[in-house]
């Protein structure tokens, strides 16, 4: 068996959802006999034993099982994204730069203007 790196998964070599499916109800199945044998029918300490070997057995099965599928699910959504069709836009820039401040001389206040916001700041006009 040789490794292979950056390849394709295919979905048809490896095992199925079914058989992820069996494989962990046995594992569920057995973990749960464990503490029922010894408390409700006092089995024998080997065949416990046997029993928790095996389920050790199902548990890397299960996981190696879960790896793929994940891997093949995961890789089959990558594959989806991504812009396929039409011509790519520019990339936005947001900068977090301040923006400059208007210039004294660009925007000329009268002294009318300028007395009435001194007013309103003091608390004269209220309106």
């Amino acid at each position: 068996m040789s490794i292979r790196s950056n390849e394709e998964l295919d979905p048809n070599e490896g095992p199925s959802f079914t058989e992820f499916a069996v494989l962990a109800s046995l594992f569920a199945i057995i973990l749960l006999l464990i503490p029922v044998g010894v408390f409700t029918f006092s089995w024998p300490v080997w065949l416990l034993g046997l029993l928790l070997f095996i389920d050790l057995g199902l548990l890397f099965l299960v996981s190696m099982t879960a790896v793929f599928l994940l891997r093949v699910f995961f890789a089959d959504r990558r594959r989806g994204r991504g812009r396929t069709v039409g011509v790519a836009r520019q990339p936005m820039v947001i900068s977090s730069a301040p923006t400059p401040e208007p210039d004294a001389a660009a925007t000329s206040v009268s002294p009318e203007a300028d007395a009435q916001a001194d007013q309103d700041q003091a608390g004269g006009n209220l309106a």
